[in-house]
């Protein structure tokens, strides 16, 4: 077997989220630059794959999946004077919403930098601060140069990526995910063919449904925690089937809290299914660590030793294949996790 591409760059983790505002309270950030260092010491214990840098790629393939004004904002937001006569008019080292659009019965005009804040987020998760696009434009780059490699000829190719992607939307940021690395990389990918991504992580995708829910060249699968107990709360519902000529290429499987072996791998099995039906050129999936019933986030009942099974089972579809990772945040414990993952797929 060919040495399995593993893209990475030690820079992804001088990215410091300095906190989030949980339930209305300002609390440590979960997303941690131990997070990357714990995956990739798991993944390069094996002899079979192989650490590669990430090239870099021009804007446009960003462009490609969100609005030029959302970038512009990411990069200029704590470059910006405050206007607010309650703030001393000196740029912010660290901007969180307080204000959302609150109302459809007139446009969202905006403009100061709170006003942008709010705009072009929809949670309190994902503080702008000036390390956010270096640190998400390299993680890009990690999926694109991952993507590339599967284009080449790879059968698979992981780009590990933080801060994760898959909640950010074509013009919003939230759910510690700024730039939708996934996305931005299916998308790349459809140059030369057909996508589908599969969405593993504990949480909806709504940022990569958003994106191509009206797409018939993209089907998107989530397996993720009911929408009516946990977070985004606003989408993963069975119903959400696409729009348009994407109609019938979104799929989603809300799973009950505490969800175990039997009730996941059905919802698997219906998964691995849609794909196979679609005849996709490709496969993206998006790894989330956190279905693991030990991460402190989540809630479902899947032991370490899934991990194995669930990398055979979509190996087993035998598609040339990119994966990207999401969450997980049981740190301590993701070492192990990944290589679980990495010894089901080389059985495969």
């Amino acid at each position: 077997m060919n040495e399995i591409p593993i893209v990475y760059s030690p820079a992804l983790e001088d990215f410091h989220p300095p906190a989030q505002i949980d339930f209305g309270v300002p609390k440590p950030h979960p997303e941690v630059p131990e997070r990357t260092r714990r995956l990739i010491a798991g993944l390069r214990s094996f002899e079979q794959v192989a650490l590669l840098e990430p090239r870099s790629y021009p804007l446009e393939h960003i462009q490609a999946v969100h609005d030029a004004d959302y970038l512009d904002f990411l990069q200029t937001a704590n470059q910006r004077p405050m206007v607010d006569p309650e703030t001393d008019g000196l740029p912010a080292a660290v901007l969180f919403p307080g204000t959302f659009p609150f109302t459809s019965l007139w446009p969202a005009r905006h403009g100061s930098v709170m006003a942008d804040a709010g705009y072009y987020s929809f949670d309190t998760y994902a503080p702008i601060t000036p390390q956010v696009w270096p640190a998400a434009r390299l993680a890009a780059d990690c999926a694109l140069t991952a993507a590339d490699r599967v284009r080449e000829g790879a059968p698979v190719a992981l780009a590990v990526c933080r801060p994760p992607g898959h909640h950010a939307l074509r013009a919003k940021c939230g759910g510690f995910c700024y730039l939708n690395h996934a996305a931005i990389a299916a998308q790349y990918l459809t140059q030369k063919g057909k996508v589908a991504i599969l969405d593993v992580d504990y949480h909806h995708g709504n940022g990569t449904q958003e994106i191509f829910y009206t797409s018939d060249q993209v089907l998107y699968v989530s397996i993720h925690a009911d929408p009516a107990q946990a977070y985004p709360y606003f989408s993963g519902w069975p119903d959400e089937i696409g729009a348009g000529p994407g109609r019938g290429y979104n799929r989603n499987f809300p799973l009950p809290h505490g969800a175990g072996l039997s009730t996941y791998r059905q919802a698997l099995e219906q998964a691995l299914q849609l794909i196979a039906d679609f005849r996709p050129g490709f496969l993206t999936l998006s790894l989330g660590f956190d279905i693991y019933q030990g991460d402190p986030l989540t809630t479902f009942a899947l032991p370490a030793e899934f991990f194995e099974e669930l990398a055979w089972r979509i190996a087993g579809l035998t598609l040339p294949t990119l994966i990207v990772t999401e969450g997980g945040y049981a740190v301590e414990r993701l070492d192990d996790l990944a290589a679980r993952f990495m010894r089901g797929w080389l059985s495969a």
